[in-house]
């Protein structure tokens, strides 16, 4: 079942006070929604509030026109504002008031794909599943993320006054591209996984003798495993530096987390440098780095690092961790923000706080990590081998 969509109250609206200064305030949704696509541009332009239509002018033209060259009619979409009542320049706090209006109106009219023109448009629509800053248009532009909140496509692009201005041929063919993907997904069903599921599959073993144990039956068996380690610092470099748990997911099946301590660190040292067991990781020159450190060995059968082939497929930046993968590939919103104080240390040299963490979150977190680069290692094999 998708996910429902919380709907905050609609108390918010009109705090901004851009409904006093707009020729037509509010203005509601429009489109007749044959295709079940919903536009959400950043704010009404000067015509379209002078009009009270959702689109008008330069912008609205040239829409059209680039839906006409994909055989497709705006006026068979939907169409609204992250904004609704005209703003000269968005700021953060009106995004804040408007969405309860936008959420509503998804509600609604329940759209199987959303288009977000631009970054206002984009920060109204992920923060329900993706809270902290998103960052700039740039990284999020062309995907096509499979989202359970809206139980819908959410496929950003650019911003139409943006391209106008710029009138770069390369933009306005991605553009086109974009929407010409955005509308592949009319009918596609949403395929997302469900976090709380993927939790259920890791096992999770606090006492490191017990994953001694697991580690054993691991260290003679063979396929692909993705592992993580979580440690008390950025670099091993220090003494007093050690790796905290580790967690593995064989062959996409089998997937635990243990807590490491000099009890298992022989049987974890033995699963490194068993080269039957071909390794995965996201960047793996951390877990490099710190097996050598540790172990005083590398780790032998690398075949995998998600960060590298984000990188290779798409080498834009801020998009090769993990947790933007299992996003948009999969839908998996954020899942370490209620942790991540405790990750971070003061310097790149220093020790975090993760040792002050309840063990079960721990180990909950690591196991997602290695379960998530398992399946997105395979959906980028794919996309590599077209």
């Amino acid at each position: 079942m998708p996910e429902k969509t919380k709907t905050p109250k609609i108390s918010q609206c009109g705090k901004c006070g851009l409904y006093k200064k707009a020729v037509s305030p509010k203005i509601e949704v429009q489109g007749e929604g044959k295709h079940k696509i919903l536009f959400v541009i950043e704010t009404p332009d000067e015509m379209a509030d002078r009009t009270g239509s959702a689109i008008e002018g330069d912008e609205g033209q040239f829409l059209l026109e680039k839906l006409y060259e994909i055989d497709k009619e705006l006026t068979d979409c939907y169409i609204t504002h992250a904004v609704i009542c005209k703003a000269p320049k968005i700021e953060p706090y009106m995004i804040s008031c408007c969405r309860p209006n936008l959420l509503k109106r998804i509600n609604e009219i329940k759209p199987n794909v959303i288009i977000p023109l631009g970054s206002a448009a984009l920060k109204s629509i992920l923060y329900q599943e993706w809270p902290k800053d998103p960052g700039t248009i740039g990284k999020w532009i062309g995907w096509n993320i499979p989202s359970p909140k809206y139980n819908a496509w959410i496929c950003p692009t650019y911003d139409l006054k943006f391209i106008l201005e710029k009138e770069e041929p390369q933009i306005i063919n991605e553009f086109k591209n974009h929407l010409k993907n955005a509308f592949k997904h009319e009918k596609r069903k949403v395929k997302s996984y469900n976090l709380e599921e993927l939790k259920n599959r890791i096992e999770l073993i606090p006492n490191p003798r017990k994953g001694n144990l697991r580690m054993k039956e691991l260290s003679n068996k063979k396929g692909v495993v993705a592992f993580d380690y979580e440690t008390n610092g950025l670099k091993p470099d220090k003494k007093g530096h050690k790796i905290i748990s580790c967690s593995f997911c064989l062959n996409g099946k089998d997937t635990f987390a243990t807590m490491i301590d000099e009890s298992n660190q022989e049987m974890l040292s033995r699963i490194l440098r068993n080269p039957n067991l071909k390794k995965v990781a996201s960047n793996l020159k951390f877990e490099e780095r710190w097996t050598r450190a540790i172990f005083g060995h590398g780790v032998r059968g690398w075949v995998w690092d998600t960060m590298l082939a984000s990188h290779c497929l798409d080498n834009r930046p801020g998009i090769c961790s993990i947790k933007f993968q299992a996003f948009i590939y999969m839908g998996i919103s954020d899942y370490a923000s209620h942790i991540s104080s405790f990750l971070t240390s003061k310097n790149s040299n220093g020790f975090n706080t993760i040792e002050k963490l309840d063990k079960k979150q721990l180990l909950i977190y690591n196991g997602l990590d290695s379960l998530l680069e398992y399946i997105v290692a395979n959906k980028q094999r794919r996309i590599f081998n077209g």
